[in-house]
């Protein structure tokens, strides 16, 4: 039980994993959980990541279940499905694409799509655009790129990230996306998020400082396992997800917390 415990805090504190292989490493330890301590796992989980919607999917999984091992097997089967999504839009990307961030949804597109050309935004605060380039450097000629020279050119020909979570009213994803789509949309480039159906959530995520919300009308396309959808379809499907009434007290009382203060 405490090597449970020590992974489920481990991830609580992970700054590097996307939030899809989070919540599917989160599924596999919950199960090993005391039942009288579970509440409290879950918790120490979405207090960790917030803004990922598939940890408060798999929370829901499991807190609907009698049995937290088929709760957790229930969302595992959901993730794999997740994978349809980059099918979707794997066959209509061009050859040059600019991305923002780590998505491990994203990387699996680039393995299978295999453009000539990837740009990686720096990325920063965090500059996880060098682990992009290293997760795809064998599949395409990847580079990183500064984030400014990213948002003023957008060299590319298409646009596609990844999302922690699609809402009824936008994608939450690393910050400086939303920049990005409105320079995608000014420059004529289409702009596509990459979203397993775990992203789609009914309430809107408390977000941290790196991360934010962007309108989904800034996207041209919402590429998921139920194929490449419109931002309106995507609104009307997240608006439709059920969720357990404790996650969504859950996520009232965490979006109206008090910021920590910084350390000194």
């Amino acid at each position: 039980m405490d090597e449970a415990w020590a992974t489920v805090d481990a991830l609580a504190a992970d700054s590097e994993r996307g939030a899809a292989e989070i919540a599917g490493l989160a599924a596999r330890a919950l199960p090993r959980i005391q039942q009288s301590e579970l509440a409290d796992a879950i918790e120490t989980l979405l207090r960790g990541h917030p803004q990922m919607a598939p940890l408060w999917r798999l929370a829901n999984d499991v807190l609907s279940s009698a049995d937290p091992e088929k709760g957790s097997a229930i969302f595992l089967e959901r993730l794999t499905d997740d994978a349809r999504a980059v099918s979707a839009v794997a066959p209509i990307l061009p050859d040059v694409i600019l991305t923002i961030s780590y998505s491990s949804t994203v990387r699996d597109v680039i393995r299978t799509r295999r453009p000539k050309q990837v740009w990686c935004m720096r990325s920063e605060p965090g500059g996880e655009g060098l682990h992009m380039m290293g997760s795809i450097s064998a599949y395409t000629d990847a580079s990183v790129i500064t984030d400014a020279e990213a948002l003023a050119h957008v060299p590319a020909e298409a646009i596609v990230v990844g999302a922690d979570a699609v809402t009824p009213t936008s994608v939450v994803n690393k910050v400086m996306t939303r920049r990005l789509a409105e320079a995608a949309r000014n420059e004529g480039v289409p702009c596509y998020v990459v979203a397993g159906e775990t992203k789609f959530v009914p309430d809107e995520l408390p977000v941290g400082d790196e991360f934010e919300a962007a309108g989904l009308e800034l996207f041209s396309g919402i590429a998921s396992p139920m194929g490449v959808v419109t931002p309106s379809d995507a609104m009307s499907h997240a608006a439709s997800v059920e969720m357990h009434a404790a996650l969504r007290m859950l996520v009232e009382r965490i979006a109206n917390e008090p910021a920590e203060e910084p350390q000194p």
